[in-house]
C-alpha cells in the first residue's frame, strides 16, 4: 500500500531483511479501537539505527538507503550512533501516532543518537520539518544538502565522583535553551518554573483570549492556573506560546493553548502539543481530552484526537469549541512512586537531569529515573 503511496520505496523482500536483521526497525500505527480488526487501519514507520560505519556511509554516499547493507545496520543489542528514518507512510487519521515515534527514540538505545531522513517530495519535506528536521546537514567533514537532521540536545552533567560522566537529554517539553536562542527563530519550550514564566503565560493568553476574542478576564484567569501545569514555548528568545494541562483520575485535560499573531506561521503549535502530551506520558498518563475551536481542531486530529458525537461547545463568544479524545498506548516507562527519592525531588519536566542536592551526595541519583 506505501509503494502506491510512494514510488521507488524499498521492496517487501528488503524490508522484511532489515525487520529479521533488527525489529527495532520497524513500527506499526494502529488505532486502539481497531486493534483486533483484520481491516484495521495502520500505518508504518522504518528505521534504521545505524552504527558507526553506517554513520559514515550515509554522508560519503556508500549508504543504499532504498536497499541498505546490514553491515551498516545496529544489531538489537547494539547502541545506534544515529538513526536514519527510513519511511513513514501513514493515513491522515493515524498521524498522530507519529509523537510515540520521538518517546521510542527517547529509550537509552537511542536517546543519545541524531536523528536524519531525506524528503522525496515538497509534501514530505514539509512534514518533516513540521517534526522538527532542518534540511542540510554537515558531518564528517562533509555537507549533504538533501539530508535532514533532528538534533537533540546532549550535554554532560558533572558530578562528583565522575565530572561530565552523566548526560542530560533535552525532553520535548525541556527543549529551551535561553544560552543558544537568542538571535535565532529555534523553536523551544519548558515547563514553567517561576512567576516571571507564569506572568508570560497569562500576557500570552490575554493577548489571545482577552484582545482577539473578546474573553472576559475572569474567565480567561479561571482559577485552575495554579492547581495545573504550564508550557511555555519560545521562538528563539521570544515568549510565544503557552499551554496548560490539569490532571483528573485517569486522564489529562489540554487546554489554554494560544499562540501570539506573529508566530503563528512557525510550527510551535504543534510542538507544544506534541510537548504536551509526551509530559503527560512521562507521568504515567495514557488518555487526554480537550476543547478546541472548530477551525483549528484539525491540528489536535493530526495527533490523533477524536471529535465527540453531538452539538459543539459554544462560551461567550459567537466561536464553537468541538471536544475530543486520545487514547495512546500506555506508556512502557513513566515516573512511579519507587523511581527514586532524588528523582521525585526533581523540578517538573527535568526528571532526567540530575538535581542541586545530588550534587552534594556522592551516592548520587538516577539521571533517568525510570
Amino acid at each position: 500500500m506505501a509503494a502506491s503511496d510512494v514510488p521507488g520505496i524499498a521492496t517487501p523482500e528488503t524490508v522484511i531483511e532489515m525487520y529479521r536483521h533488527n525489529p527495532d526497525t520497524m513500527m506499526e500505527i494502529v488505532r486502539t479501537s481497531d486493534a483486533h480488526d483484520d481491516n484495521r487501519e495502520t500505518g508504518l514507520i522504518a528505521l534504521l539505527p545505524l552504527n558507526a560505519a553506517g554513520d559514515q556511509a550515509l554522508f560519503s554516499g556508500e549508504l543504499d538507503t532504498v536497499a541498505p547493507a546490514r553491515q551498516y545496520i545496529c544489531r538489537p543489542s547494539e547502541t545506534a550512533v544515529s538513526v536514519y528514518v527510513w519511511g513513514i507512510w501513514v493515513t491522515p487519521r493515524l498521524s498522530g501516532g507519529i509523537a510515540h515515534l520521538m518517546e521510542r527514540l527517547s529509550s537509552n538505545k537511542f536517546r543519545a543518537a541524531p536523528l536524519y531522513c531525506k524528503a522525496a517530495n515538497e509534501k514530505a519535506l514539509h512534514f518533516f520539518e513540521t517534526l522538527g528536521f532542518i534540511p542540510g546537514t554537515e558531518k564528517h567533514g562533509r555537507l549533504a544538502a538533501d539530508i535532514l537532521h533532528y538534533q537533540r540536545r546532549v550535554e554532560a552533567v558533572a558530578t562528583p565522583e565522575a565530572p561530565g560522566s552523566r548526560l542530560s537529554i533535552a525532553k520535548p517539553y525541556d527543549s529551551f535553551d535561553p544560552a543558544k536562542a537568542r538571535g535565532t527563530r529555534l523553536i523551544g519550550i519548558k515547563v514553567v518554573h517561576s512567576l516571571d514564566e507564569l506572568l508570560q503565560v497569562l500576557a500570552i493568553r490575554g493577548s489571545a483570549y482577552i484582545g482577539e476574542q473578546g474573553i472576559p478576564y475572569n474567565e480567561d484567569v479561571d482559577g485552575n492556573d495554579f492547581t495545573g501545569t504550564h508550557l511555555i514555548g519560545y521562538v528563539g528568545a521570544e515568549p510565544a506560546a503557552c499551554l496548560r494541562l490539569r490532571y483528573f483520575s485517569d486522564f489529562v485535560k489540554l487546554e489554554r493553548l494560544a499562540v501570539l499573531p506573529r508566530f503563528r506561521s512557525t510550527r510551535i503549535a504543534f510542538r507544544m502539543v506534541r510537548a504536551a502530551i509526551a509530559f503527560a506520558r512521562e507521568k504515567g498518563y495514557h488518555k487526554f481530552y480537550g476543547q478546541a475551536e472548530a477551525s483549528i481542531y484539525p491540528l489536535w486530529r493530526r495527533f490523533g484526537f477524536q471529535a465527540r458525537e453531538g452539538s459543539a461547545v459554544s462560551y461567550l463568544t459567537e466561536r464553537t469549541y468541538l471536544e475530543g479524545d486520545l487514547e495512546t498506548p500506555r506508556p512502557n516507562e513513566y515516573l512511579t512512586a519507587h523511581s527514586g527519592a532524588y528523582v521525585l525531588l526533581r523540578p517538573e519536566g527535568r526528571w532526567h537531569e540530575v538535581g542541586r542536592l545530588e550534587a552534594n551526595d556522592p551516592a548520587g541519583g538516577d539521571p533517568v529515573g525510570k
